[in-house]
């Protein structure tokens, strides 16, 4: 059983004061140290979700680890790192996969897991809203199970429409469903939790009640 060791946020909060490439030099055996431990940790999600995903079976957690090295040619931030370590487990690729899946985000200020589809493809994303409205009661059922609530608050709500989406009515009664852009839920956890001994079977168990959510997407664009 991984968890998160302290070194690893301790390295995250001072990164964050540091952003910048002499500093990062300097430190690179205590990053290589933390991601390490990042990566054990992803690895036992990893294998536990296994248990209960079949789609996840060939997946390693090579292909989910996102690099922590941003991407600043079009950025107005040009500050050279990413302050937090994130992973992707989905079906086709991890974090290179267009597809509904697993996302676990650790950093000193707001860390969190969670899991559906961000930034869908437009055709995608037209798809996933009809389904969705044909589809209403067994939508809402997945967003009402006891598992699922236990861990979080519906589809969070980001960047949502002002109006309704082209092709909808306004009357439908959950129409502020269909206007979300992103179909993703949130578990906000204190980041001192994760370096707990069990935190690796909460996390996993909060995996384990997004999955209808992340079925439902995946059956509906596949």
């Amino acid at each position: 059983m991984a968890k998160i060791n302290p070194e690893t946020l301790q390295f995250l909060t001072d990164l964050k004061k540091n952003n910048h490439r002499d500093w990062f030099h300097t430190h690179k055996p205590d990053y290589d140290k933390v991601r390490k431990n990042y990566e054990d940790f992803a690895d036992v999600l990893l294998e536990n979700m296994k248990s209960f995903d079949p789609t996840l079976q060939n997946l390693e957690v090579k292909q989910c680890l996102f690099r922590i090295y941003r991407d600043v040619r079009f950025s107005p931030n040009k500050e050279p790192y990413k302050t937090h370590f994130g992973v992707y487990f989905a079906k086709n690729g991890g974090k290179n996969s267009d597809l509904a899946g697993y996302y676990f985000h650790l950093d000193p200020e707001e860390s969190f897991f969670g899991g559906g589809i961000y930034m869908p493809l437009p055709e995608y994303l037209k798809t996933i809203r009809k389904e969705i409205y044909y589809q209403i009661d067994e939508f809402k059922a997945i967003l009402e199970a006891p598992p699922f609530k236990k861990y979080y608050n519906g589809i969070e709500a980001i960047e949502k429409l002002k109006k309704p989406p082209v092709g909808f009515p306004a009357d439908f009664p959950d129409i502020e469903l269909l206007k979300n852009k992103h179909f993703f839920t949130s578990h906000y956890f204190n980041p001192q939790d994760a370096l707990k001994e069990d935190f690796s079977v909460f996390a996993s168990e909060g995996f384990k009640a997004v999955k209808p959510l992340v079925d439902f997407i995946n059956f509906t664009i596949l």
